[in-house]
């Protein structure tokens, strides 16, 4: 399994890949921007790993590690699993710092969505971003988006305590009126 945009390779993360998800998911930066434990260490990498490789194989969607085409160097993660909901899908993400501004988070989620609708035939697909993550907000617009509700979320490090968000979503139809655009 693999998905490829004009610069971007999204694939199953594998062991291989365990130094540099470490060396980027250990960064300040990405931990207070997203819900990743921090610090983070290769056991943490291992179980997302094992994870996204049991989420692939019982739904067929799951984590993806993110890739230059040119060089294969690792920018990040995103990842797409199901809802309590039939039809229905969440997806995530997370970009090195040195990445951020450039272009690929929404690249990759619009290659992710694409991939939703047109390959798993889903009918809605779900992101959050932190409230203090306006940047992430913006990159699930660009990818059609536009619907947004502000949600509680449990804390990175303690569930007990809640961090604000905001929830954005688009529908089957909703896309492919995007594409026809």
């Amino acid at each position: 399994m693999k998905l490829e945009s004009s610069r971007l390779l999204l694939k199953p993360p594998t062991e291989e890949d365990i130094p540099s998800i470490v060396a980027v998911a250990s960064d300040w930066r990405v931990a207070e921007m997203v819900l990743v434990p921090h610090p983070y260490f290769p056991s943490h990498a291992q179980t997302w790993i094992e994870q996204a490789r049991e989420s692939w194989r019982d739904h067929g969607m799951g984590a993806l590690a993110v890739f230059t085409r040119q060089g294969q160097a690792f920018v990040g993660a995103i990842g797409l699993k199901p809802t309590t909901v039939d039809g229905h899908a969440s997806a995530g993400y997370w970009f090195c710092p040195s990445v951020w501004g450039r272009g690929f988070a929404t690249e990759a989620l619009r290659e992710l969505v694409r991939y939703g609708f047109e390959v798993r035939k889903l009918q809605h697909i779900e992101a959050g971003h932190l409230l203090e993550n306006p940047a992430s907000g913006r990159v699930m617009e660009k990818v059609g988006m536009a619907h947004a509700v502000r949600v509680d979320l449990p804390h990175r490090d303690d569930p007990g305590v809640i961090v604000s968000g905001i929830q954005r979503c688009i529908s089957a139809e909703e896309w492919e009126a995007l594409k026809a655009a």
